[in-house]
């Protein structure tokens, strides 16, 4: 597959960005380069060749799963600076587009 110039305006479309030509050409020539190195890897001959599970020999031991309350909920918001009395409660800070859309108008 061939990236081209369509493509990488969609991206930016699609990502709401604003590239200049002189983007979205650096972006063609990257992006396609780093497809052809996914090409030369997938040419790599890996028949009879175990999967490797680990890079190291060793492996760490893990803890069983297990649920545990390690704090009282009380505890847990003392210190919080606002509170519902079950969660802490904090400003908005993501905006939803249909927000930035309003208020760019």
């Amino acid at each position: 597959m061939t990236i081209d110039r369509n493509h990488i305006l969609k991206l930016a479309s699609l990502a709401n960005l604003e590239l200049s030509e002189e983007e979205v050409d650096t972006y063609i020539l990257d992006v396609n380069k780093i497809l052809g190195l996914f090409e030369k890897i997938a040419d790599i001959d890996t028949e009879g060749i175990k999967p490797l599970s680990n890079v190291l020999e060793q492996f760490s031991e893990s803890r069983e799963d297990i649920p545990e309350n390690t704090i009282d909920r009380d505890v847990a918001l003392e210190n919080a600076p606002d509170t519902d009395g079950v969660f802490y409660q904090v400003p908005p800070t993501i905006k939803h587009n249909k927000e930035i859309k309003n208020e760019e108008k």
